[in-house]
């Protein structure tokens, strides 16, 4: 939220004003003075007849104070409430006078802009589209206008063509003002950034920009063409005062910039905090994300955890985004495991939102998609497996080079507004100092046959970590490099409970009782593709003696000395009922 502190302005903000330079012929000069002025008569209402809301009061309210303005993050709050029915009326009513005026003159900036500004604040998206591709001039403008339109609609594809169109169209000054992110980027971020001219920064942003997408699987990046539609919405209010009385600032732009523009205004009621006049206040979407990741998620993608990606930030955040698409965002229930096959990466993964009322329903109607995106860093290098009408649970397998890699599994509902995402780095479990190499452990469900590959188990992998008491389970993986000759393997499969301290107890390590194996532990492979064997090896163990809690499953496989391997797995043990 955004209050006016009704103090003196600060200096310029980190980004560049660009000015707006009217094409209107001189016959329609009158009109557009009266525009103008019904314009600012509009948000004068509406800063006079916003609904009176309580909101956090006290010397510590501000996250961040920027120029006259007093930010701070809340998503807890009881939602604002709606507009009256007087403002509805004088929108309505300024609409049809820009709707009169522009669809004569449908390529004047001041016009068009504020004719599709108000139209996506009415949210008549259909409308604004409509009107934005009325504007057909050669310059920049239009396609950015159109951008703005068809981001606000959802049409993210849509609208990041038309972007890129307007950037084509600029001059090599404003397209490099356009992409500098240099006000968005935390203090760690911004010296590296400022030691790079505009065409040598050019990839770093296409990676920012990617990696900064909610949904990797979606189509046109809706995190980018965010920013764009806030240095547009900064280009409307600029020449356009929005509700704040103080006039459009650097302050403000910053602001607009940094966290999006009000969706909804309210009146706090007259104190000492804002003197003798009620104060205004701008509400923004929430929740609202960290707009951009981490430093340490940049440059490192496949190290980073999934709390990196679902976190909100500590206060004060430099950049947040709330997706519409987004207003819930959920973890995702699943199970991920990484193999190798030559010099390529398979992953496979196991999901289910069946316990979500929300997505489940959306199963049902067939109005759900799911994805799963590997990526080394760059979209010219992921991966994305789709499905465009999935049930409540299912599995993917996508294949990459091999090497540590980010992975992204996205379940989203957009009529629903939710967004089920787990996203986290998948890293290879190499031991550089062991000829013999193994995969992941996953987990699947018992059957009568014993899978003989990871393409055979993904249809039986569980959808989880969490596994109900007194059960068995299956555990699969795959050695590499064993002696094509043949040689003997031990395997040792193990369990430790966690301590309360939060780590795991080596001594409490028990040994899990082995029910059946696939075919024997000691066992020659020969003649695999690329001179790497595989074998592939399943067993089915017994968990009736775990209570409930967290554990580390630990498999060992052991060739004789120099060759011992080892990997884990966190499983939690739950209760029948849970």
């Amino acid at each position: 939220m955004v209050a006016g502190l009704l103090v003196g302005p600060t200096g310029p903000a980190a980004g560049q004003v660009l000015e707006v330079r009217p094409v209107t012929p001189p016959a329609v000069t009158t009109s557009i003075e009266e525009l103008r002025a019904a314009q600012e008569g509009f948000e004068t209402i509406r800063r006079r007849n916003a609904p009176v809301f309580h909101v956090r009061s006290g010397p510590d309210r501000c996250d961040e104070v920027v120029g006259r303005f007093c930010y701070w993050y809340e998503e807890d709050s009881p939602s604002p409430p709606s507009e009256s029915i007087r403002i509805t009326a004088a929108r309505v009513s300024l609409l049809q006078r820009l709707d009169s005026i522009g669809q004569l003159y449908p390529n004047d900036r001041w016009i068009s802009g504020q004719r599709v500004r108000y139209l996506t604040e009415s949210e008549r998206y259909d409308d604004a589209v409509r009107a934005a591709l009325d504007c057909n001039s050669n310059e920049w403008w239009c396609p950015a206008l159109q951008g703005f339109a068809y981001h606000l609609a959802g049409r993210y594809e849509e609208a990041d063509s038309a972007y890129e169109r307007a950037l084509d169209r600029m001059d090599s000054r404003d397209r490099c003002d356009w992409r500098d992110l240099k006000i968005l980027l935390d203090d760690d971020q911004l010296k590296s950034y400022r030691e790079l001219n505009c065409a040598r920064r050019l990839e770093l942003e296409r990676r920012i920009w990617w990696l900064s997408r909610p949904l990797l699987s979606g189509r046109g990046n809706d995190a980018r063409t965010e920013y764009y539609s806030r240095l547009m919405m900064a280009h409307f209010v600029e020449d356009a005062p929005s509700a704040y009385a103080m006039g459009f600032d650097s302050d403000e732009r910053e602001l607009t910039l940094r966290y999006g523009w009000p969706v909804a205004w309210t009146r706090t009621p007259a104190s000492a905090a804002f003197g003798a006049e009620p104060g205004l206040v701008g509400h923004e979407r929430v929740p609202a994300h960290p707009f951009l990741p981490i430093r340490s998620t940049l440059d490192n993608p496949a190290s980073s955890d999934s709390a990196a990606w679902r976190s909100k930030g500590i206060p004060p955040v430099r950049a947040r985004y709330a997706p519409a698409y987004a207003r819930r965002l959920l973890p995702l229930e699943h199970q991920s495991g990484l193999f190798r096959r030559g010099d390529s990466a398979l992953v496979v993964v196991a999901w289910s939102v069946a316990k979500d009322t929300a997505l489940a329903a959306a199963a049902r109607d067939r109005q759900l998609a799911a994805a799963l995106v590997v990526t080394r860093g760059y979209e010219k290098d992921a991966v994305v497996v789709r499905n465009d009408t999935p049930g409540s649970e299912g599995t993917f397998s996508a294949r990459g080079e091999w090497g540590s890699m980010l992975m992204s599994v996205e379940v989203a509902a957009a009529n629903r507004q939710t967004l089920a995402r787990s996203r986290y780095g998948v890293r290879r479990s190499d031991s550089p100092a062991s000829r013999i190499q193994v995969s992941d452990i996953v987990l699947f469900d018992p059957y009568e046959g014993m899978p003989e590959s990871a393409e055979e188990v993904l249809p039986r992998m569980r959808t989880s970590e969490r596994i109900p008491e007194g059960s068995r389970v299956g555990i699969f993986w795959e050695a590499y490099q064993v002696d094509p000759r043949g040689e003997g393997i031990d395997v040792s499969i193990t369990v430790a409970p966690e301590n309360p301290s939060g780590g795991w107890l080596q001594r409490g390590m028990r040994a899990l009782r082995r029910v059946r194996e696939a075919q024997p532990v000691t066992v020659g492979i020969r003649d695999f593709a690329r001179g790497a064997p595989i074998t592939a090896r399943a067993v089915e163990v017994d968990l009736s003696t775990l209570t409930p809690g967290r554990y580390l499953l630990q498999l060992e496989l052991d060739a004789g000395p120099g060759n011992v391997v080892r990997v884990e797995r966190a499983i939690t043990v739950v209760t029948r009922s849970s």
